[in-house]
């Protein structure tokens, strides 16, 4: 059998979509040594880094290529990926995003991270958003194979998108081979010599867009800090990709009307030093509101750090019975939970002990091997 990847992503490892793609394109060659793969790239990305895919990759041009980004990634998404697949005789496109094409000659599989915009109306404010994401939607109902990456996720797909049940599979991401128990010394040491983070802290990596709910993190922290709680600094990485403060609220000015400059420090940290923070942490927080699975809980899990999550949406079939679990806009109880986990060293132990147990439980390969079963019903379908 053969597959082509739409490889919009390949590019980008930090996001989701790319995280997930790199995740694929690693384990598949491992538990189907046999399947044939092939990474189709757009041709007007081709500046960015993209070498290194571990199968063979085929770029393909747009007529919009140097002319409009947005133009040639529609072109790419709808028409030259499809049309590419089907000429190097590949048997199905598989796109691990939200833009599988309206039509194409070859059946499509495609992987539904998530339908924020369509859920909260401020990730769809722009008409060309709209517009986009109405041809998607369609698109995704006429999918020979949808995959699901939660079981709230494929809920949401069915009730919002009206997609048939019958043709989507819940498949479960997991947290890189890269996120691993450290010497926790050692990682802080590192930690104070690069970051100047010295002392407990509590992490927050993701995005900053408005539904992660990190303003209200860090007023919940300085509610902790001021009512007496331990000494620590709330460490959030990451940058905003955007000024739109309906997406992206102003988070430092957050930080300054919560008098939260003191012990609120913000950093950039580079993906390759990722598991290193984690490690180090005393405590990693997520609050977000609205996940399509949430894969940085899973990833200080897997480096037996203690975590705090939202008891929202996808987040508690990430999160289990290993992390503590709160509504996520309750100030009052992640700011008590907040001095509590970093107040009691025998819950930390026991949270890190149960999240190294969970996160075990999700792989790579065991990723692979459940979306191989869903081109194999693609393959049957189409007697391949």
């Amino acid at each position: 059998m053969h597959i082509a990847i739409n490889g919009m992503f390949w590019p980008q490892p930090t996001v989701g979509s790319g995280q997930y793609l790199r995740g694929l394109l690693h384990a598949l060659p491992v538990v189907a040594p046999d399947l044939r793969l092939t990474l189709v790239l757009p041709a007007y990305r081709a500046a960015l880094n993209h070498a290194g895919a571990p199968v063979p990759a085929l770029l393909v041009h747009t007529p919009f290529d140097g002319r409009s980004a947005n133009l040639a990634k529609l072109w790419f998404e709808q028409v030259a990926a499809p049309l590419a697949a089907a000429r190097i005789g590949a048997d199905a496109l598989h796109v691990p995003y939200f833009a599988p094409p309206l039509y194409a000659p070859i059946p499509v599989v495609t992987t539904i991270l998530d339908i924020v915009p369509l859920r909260l109306p401020e990730y769809r404010s722009r008409l060309a958003v709209r517009l986009y994401m109405h041809l998607v939607a369609r698109a995704a109902r006429r999918a020979t194979q949808i995959i699901a990456i939660s079981r709230h996720g494929a809920a949401e797909i069915v009730h919002v998108l009206g997609c048939d049940p019958a043709r989507l599979t819940v498949v479960p991401l997991a947290a890189s081979t890269q996120f691993h128990p450290q010497d926790r010394a050692e990682a802080q040491r590192e930690v104070a010599a690069r970051y100047g983070i010295t002392g407990p802290f509590v992490y927050y990596v993701g995005g900053l867009d408005a539904r992660k709910n990190v303003i209200m993190l860090v007023h919940a922290f300085a509610r902790m800090r001021r009512a007496g709680g331990p000494a620590a600094q709330l460490v959030i990485a990451g940058r905003a990709p955007g000024t739109d403060l309906r997406l992206f609220p102003d988070l430092d000015a957050a930080i300054s009307t919560a008098s939260a400059s003191e012990f609120v420090k913000r950093i950039d940290v580079p993906h390759e030093d990722g598991p290193l923070l984690y490690a180090a942490a005393t405590a990693f927080a997520y609050p977000s509101r609205y996940e399509g699975f949430g894969l940085p809980p899973l990833e200080a899990m897997a480096c037996g750090t203690p975590v705090i999550v939202a008891d929202a949406t996808s987040l508690p079939e990430v999160a289990g019975d290993a992390a503590l679990r709160l509504p996520p806009d309750d100030i009052a109880s992640w700011s008590a939970a907040l001095w509590r986990i970093l107040a009691d060293d025998a819950l930390r132990a026991d949270l890190s002990r149960r999240g190294l147990q969970h996160a075990a439980q999700f792989s790579d390969q065991r990723t692979a091997r459940a979306t191989l079963m869903v081109y194999a019903k693609v393959a049957r379908r189409e007697g391949m």
